[in-house]
């Protein structure tokens, strides 16, 4: 603050009963160099006292755009569109940065012991075991805690359908 600008707000509080100045504010004196951030790998504040279903809605949501932005690749997407998935991009790491990891299980071998719903089992022909065929709703841990089980569509052998399989 200039000496001007202090002694201006110093006569201005004179014009006050002594008992309702305002004395001028201490500041801090500053430091050389940007301001210190988060410690790494600590969640921020802002993060910590959202619930886990706000977190989780969230995951879900960007990874859904995420795969809407990637299925588009055939062709050279617009400026914005770009510009968009930059955008998501950036937020995609601020999660992970807060320690929200977002998996999605595409083409993954299905073992029934698995923490996932199924939604669905469908027949393929020449599947061997259980294959999942598409992920509907991702899972998402928070800090390695699960908050929200993934949802998948699942991929089984034609031969499988009479030997007890459950559909759903």
């Amino acid at each position: 603050m200039s000496g001007l600008t202090h002694l201006r707000e110093h006569l201005r509080q004179l014009r006050y009963p002594a008992e309702f100045r305002i004395g001028v504010p201490v500041r801090p004196a500053r430091r050389a160099g940007p301001p210190p951030g988060p410690e790494p790998g600590a969640v921020p504040a802002a993060a910590a006292d959202l619930p886990d279903s706000v977190v989780a809605d969230l995951a879900t949501s960007l990874w859904r755009t995420r795969r809407k932005i990637e299925a588009n690749g055939s062709t050279e997407p617009p400026r914005a569109q770009r510009a968009a998935g930059r955008h998501l991009l950036t937020a995609w790491e601020t999660l992970h940065d807060a320690g929200v990891e977002i998996q999605d299980h595409d083409g993954m071998r299905f073992d029934p012991g698995l923490a996932l719903d199924v939604v669905a089992y469908e027949p393929r022909p020449g599947t061997i075991g259980g294959t999942v065929l598409e992920t509907v709703r991702p899972s998402v841990y928070r800090s390695g805690r699960c908050i929200q089980i993934g949802q998948v569509i699942v991929a089984q052998s034609e031969e499988g359908q009479g030997n007890g399989a459950r559909d759903h």
